[in-house]
C-alpha cells in the first residue's frame, strides 16, 4: 500500500510539474525548467485530516539539477505550483552547482520551480565551485536565505564566507553566485572583518642557516 500510495504522489507530481508551461516563459531556461518532471520518493507518508498535512519521512525531491533530502517534510498539499514545504532534520539542498546543508528549510516553490529556500543550523552551510573551477566558495551562518532566481545566497547571525583565498565574517553577509559578488554588513562592535590570505608562491622562503 505504501508504495502504490507512493507511485500515485509521483505520477500526481509529474503531472503537475507539466501543467500551464505553455504561453507562460518569460526565457527559454524557465521553460526548459518548467517542463521537467518533478520526482518525490519517501521512506513512508502520512496524511493527518484534523491538521490537513501531509508528513513524509526519508523524502528525496528531485527536479533537473535540484535535488533536496530531508529527514522530515510537511506540506498542506501536493502542490509545487504556489506552495511552501517544511523540511528537516539534516536537510540537504543541491541547485546548479551550489550545495547548502541545514538543520530545517522552509522553501517556496511557484509555478512547478524552486524559488527560495530559508535556512536555519547551527550553523547551516554552503559551498560552489567558483567559475574559474579552481577554487571552491564556502560560507556558513545561523540563517540563509537562498533566492533561486536572482542567484544570491544571505546570511546572517556569525556570518562567515571564504572565496578559497580571502575570508570574510560580519553579522550580515550577502553573495550573488552568478557574478560572485560580496556585501558584508557590519557586525556587532561596528566592524567586517577580513583575511588576506597571500597566495603560497607568494610567500617568502626562509632558511633556517647558521654560519660556519
Amino acid at each position: 500500500m505504501a508504495y502504490l500510495f507512493r507511485n500515485l504522489l509521483i505520477f500526481a507530481l509529474v503531472a503537475l510539474s507539466g501543467s500551464g508551461s505553455a504561453g507562460a516563459q518569460t526565457g527559454p531556461d524557465i521553460g526548459l525548467i518548467k517542463t521537467l518532471p518533478i520526482d518525490l520518493d519517501a521512506e513512508s507518508s502520512e496524511f493527518d485530516r484534523k491538521k490537513n498535512k501531509l508528513y513524509f519521512h526519508g523524502l528525496t525531491i528531485k527536479q533537473g539539477q535540484l535535488n533536496i533530502r530531508a529527514e522530515e517534510a510537511t506540506a498542506t498539499r501536493l502542490d509545487f505550483e504556489n506552495m511552501r514545504w517544511e523540511f528537516s532534520g539534516s536537510v540537504v539542498i543541491e541547485n546548479a552547482g551550489t550545495i547548502a546543508h541545514c538543520d530545517k528549510a522552509d522553501i517556496l516553490f511557484r509555478d512547478h520551480r524552486i524559488r527560495s529556500a530559508r535556512m536555519e543550523g547551527r550553523p547551516a552551510t554552503f559551498k560552489r565551485l567558483r567559475i574559474d573551477e579552481k577554487r571552491q566558495t564556502e560560507g556558513r551562518a545561523n540563517l540563509m536565505e537562498y533566492d533561486v532566481d536572482a542567484g544570491i545566497i544571505k546570511m546572517s547571525n556569525d556570518a562567515w564566507l571564504s572565496d578559497g583565498a580571502n575570508e570574510v565574517s560580519g553579522n550580515r553577509i550577502s553573495y550573488d553566485l552568478n557574478r560572485e559578488y560580496i556585501i558584508a554588513d557590519a557586525d556587532d562592535d561596528g566592524q567586517v572583518r577580513m583575511k588576506i590570505i597571500p597566495p603560497e608562491s607568494n610567500l617568502p622562503i626562509i632558511e633556517d642557516r647558521k654560519d660556519p
